[in-house]
């Protein structure tokens, strides 16, 4: 069994019961290696939640609920293919422990054009790769007074493994005034530094694309932490002209609070174990529903090929964190893409930690400005883009989703706290009033 050092976060709250935290255990196991006797410590919790891994790539959750007893070696391997069998039949698959693949009928064939580029057989076959290929990564780190979190998060990007690409290290500060953020920076030989006055984290993207020297621009927000091997991961993709835009796989760090639990049960950021092509198809769907683009995942753990910026434009200045809109910024982005007929593609293996937050008032916040970026998305698609299915999103799918949702909670069915769903609900009725204001914010600005 393999730890990963950033999996040790020691309890996650995932009590269905309203106020109670449960303690679970949190290891992330890899399929590649001898399963253990048994899992440390594990008496100590209600639940162990595996993180489970096939070649550094997670490739699916399983949770165990062994109230407060230790877990074995037998009991561990049937979770295993009870839960994640059907899930991993008909993947491509790398060598397997003996048994695991006895028990699942998991074969081992790693396509010879590949065999010096394992990454790229990970990807879906409807890509068409092309082995050899390097790239010049930049790494975006957009940051406004987060020291302590930027500095965790540049001790591990600064050692990050390369392989046969180039990379470079950037970091936007949108608030140089506070100068907190530069001591930090200077303590990390190689990583420049810009500043962005402009207020908003759209308008640091922007300014952090014009800094890049590279031909993919990556962002990382300063409260994720990578694994070494991310920088291929998320190339890999890359290596198909066609594609232009890859997000990754965002898991929790820690889940200690119930703060951090409700944030999960309300989506979180993670999009599954399941790599993804998004095209055209997905894009017109439907009439009738809009483009869900936070199906990709996140600028938090996202790449952009920088040669597509001059047919989608740039980063939307009025949406995003640091604005009234709070958010949308991202998902916009992924939406012009895929408008102008490119491909976008989810890889989970390019998986990040992500820190939620630990306070109740936080996700309070945080839920709030979700929301009304989200109406301010769908106006902003429907004003630039003449897309009228943001209007039945807003006035009739979005107050439906809410009602049945507080029909659960009413009823005792569904988990959920009612001030949570009413700040989501404020959030979406302030959306179009934050929207127009950011405009404003940016005529003024010019």
């Amino acid at each position: 069994m393999c730890i990963d050092d950033f999996a040790h976060y020691s309890t996650l709250s995932l009590s269905l019961t309203r106020g109670v935290t449960i303690p679970t255990k949190i290891v992330t196991l890899e399929l590649g290696q001898p399963l253990p006797e048994t899992i440390a410590q594990a008496e100590a919790y209600d639940r162990v939640w595996l993180i489970v891994r096939r070649y550094g790539v997670p490739v699916g959750q399983v949770t165990i609920e062994n109230a407060r007893t230790p877990v074995w070696r037998d009991q561990l391997r049937s979770e295993i293919i009870r839960q994640l069998s059907r899930s991993l039949i008909g993947q491509k698959d790398h060598a397997q422990t003996e048994e695991f693949a006895k028990a699942t009928g998991l074969l081992s064939k790693v396509p010879v054009e590949f065999s010096a580029e394992p990454d790229l057989a990970d990807l879906l076959p409807d890509l068409k790769p092309e082995t050899g290929r390097r790239f010049f990564l930049s790494i975006v780190v957009c940051t406004h007074d987060r020291p302590d979190d930027l500095r965790s998060c540049l001790d591990r990007l600064t050692r990050l493994e390369p392989g046969r690409h180039r990379l470079e290290l950037i970091v936007v500060d949108n608030n140089p005034a506070s100068r907190l953020t530069e001591p930090v920076v200077r303590s990390f030989p190689g990583v420049r530094y810009e500043t962005e006055l402009r207020p908003g984290v759209a308008s640091a993207r922007n300014k952090g694309l014009s800094a890049a020297e590279g031909d993919i621009v990556a962002y990382i927000d300063d409260d994720v932490l990578v694994p070494p091997d991310w920088p291929a991961r998320i190339l890999a993709p890359f290596t198909d002209e066609r594609v232009m835009c890859v997000s990754g796989l965002i898991l929790p760090f820690e889940l200690e609070t119930r703060s951090q639990e409700l944030f999960e049960m309300y989506g979180g950021l993670g999009r599954g174990f399941q790599p993804r092509i998004y095209d055209e198809r997905f894009f017109n769907r439907s009439r009738r529903y809009v483009v869900p683009t936070w199906n990709l995942g996140a600028t938090a753990n996202a790449a952009i090929r920088k040669s597509v910026i001059q047919h989608v434009g740039r980063f939307d200045e009025t949406l995003g964190p640091g604005l009234p809109t709070g958010v949308g910024e991202d998902i916009y982005m992924f939406y012009r893409i895929l408008k102008f007929g490119h491909i976008c593609y989810y890889e989970p293996a390019a998986y990040v930690w992500h820190k939620h937050r630990r306070d109740m008032a936080g996700l309070q916040h945080q839920l709030y400005n979700y929301n009304k970026g989200v109406v301010s998305y769908h106006l902003r698609t429907l004003l630039s883009d003449g897309d009228r299915r943001a209007l039945w999103q807003i006035l009739w799918d979005l107050p439906k989703w809410h009602w049945q949702r507080l029909t659960r909670i009413v009823r005792g069915h569904y988990d959920y706290p009612l001030r949570l769903l009413w700040a989501e609900v404020k959030g979406n009725l302030a959306g179009p009033y934050a929207f127009f204001r950011a405009v404003k914010m940016r005529q003024q600005l010019g």
